[in-house]
């Protein structure tokens, strides 16, 4: 069961809707205003949306099981884009190291397994930070384990 609404939050959209008409109707006609108007509620709707994809919603006991099928095109992408890279140095390293990349991808997750935890809500907000700053700064930046 989803939880409730807040407070107060039907009167609020309410009120909203009525603004957002009360400014269509008077600009009608002004190109400029209504495309002004247009994009700030598109930057509105798309932000909304980023969050409701980005909601997890936990079963409920139902027999509806979980799929990878059912994620945000977001994490789609990012799970996408971390297999490539992977398949991508597996084949680089078995170039240069003539082992199979089953080989290797079996050592790398047995050394993954003995030197990792799992990390901490603020090592994983620390290592976003030292990302973004640093992919700003140097475009031949990699992870390096902090």
């Amino acid at each position: 069961e989803l939880p409730p609404m807040p407070p107060g939050l039907e009167v609020a959209v309410a009120e909203l809707d009525t603004q957002i008409a009360g400014l269509i109707c008077e600009n009608i006609g002004n190109y400029l205003a209504l495309r002004e108007l247009s994009e700030m509620l598109s930057d509105c709707i798309d932000t909304c949306e980023l969050n409701l994809n980005s909601i997890q919603i936990v079963s409920d006991g139902t027999k509806e099981q979980y799929s990878l099928k059912k994620l945000p095109l977001e994490q789609k992408r990012l799970i996408y884009s971390c297999s490539f890279t992977n398949s991508v140095l597996l084949d680089l390293l078995s170039n240069l190291t003539e082992q199979s990349p089953e080989d290797i991808a079996k050592e790398i997750a047995t050394k993954a397994r003995i030197y990792s935890k799992p990390p901490t809500t603020a090592e994983l907000e620390e290592f976003i930070d030292q990302l973004l700053l640093a992919s700003e700064s140097d475009s031949n930046w990699h992870f390096k384990r902090m």
